[in-house]
């Protein structure tokens, strides 16, 4: 039996908006248990653990698409390594979260932080690095030493899960470039 730490897997949860204040904080509601569990494998499994099934869009240029709708002052957080997080938007889109909204047509936020999980990796010289994304139109300033704020001017009141241009999977690998991250 190996010494080494095991791998955690990428998770995913629907949290208050005051559970986010700061970025380890937020993780630990992702991948510990607590009061609402441990977060979900899987997109799909984050919205269906707080109830949430298709929505009514608010947003016409993506009607005809299956949109889950956070509810008010919600946040989606969502945790880990670039391959697992993009993986985890195909197979949302192809359960048939298209988009994922605002509630009341609200301004969709993004904040990321990388946090180093672990020092050593085979594959990186910096180690594990994994990117904790929060969703939703009611998110914590910017700091130096906590979240960022990805150049995100395309965000109205959705993100699409599809790998497009302006869709959530295309941030995700611009995030993995960014090398300044919090030790845990």
């Amino acid at each position: 039996m190996s010494d080494a730490p095991k791998k955690k897997a990428a998770a995913f949860v629907i949290v208050g908006k005051d559970n986010v204040g700061e970025p380890l904080n937020a993780r630990r509601s992702a991948r510990d248990k607590d009061e609402q569990g441990i977060g979900s494998p899987s997109l799909y499994g984050a919205f269906a653990q707080v109830g949430i099934t298709e929505g009514t869009s608010f947003n016409v240029s993506v009607s005809g698409m299956k949109n889950y709708v956070l509810p008010k002052d919600h946040v989606l957080l969502m945790i880990g390594n670039t391959v697992e997080l993009e993986k985890a938007c195909k197979e949302a889109h192809d359960k048939g979260i298209h988009s994922i909204e605002t509630d009341s047509g609200k301004d969709m936020q993004l904040r990321y932080a990388r946090i180093r999980v672990s020092p050593i990796s085979l594959s990186s010289l910096s180690g594990q690095v994994d990117t904790l994304i929060a969703l939703g139109a009611t998110l914590p300033a910017r700091s130096e030493d906590g979240w960022h704020e990805y150049y995100t001017y395309w965000l109205q009141n959705y993100v699409t899960t599809e790998d497009v241009k302006n869709g959530l999977p295309g941030y995700i690998r611009g995030m993995d470039g960014i090398k300044k991250w919090i030790d845990k």
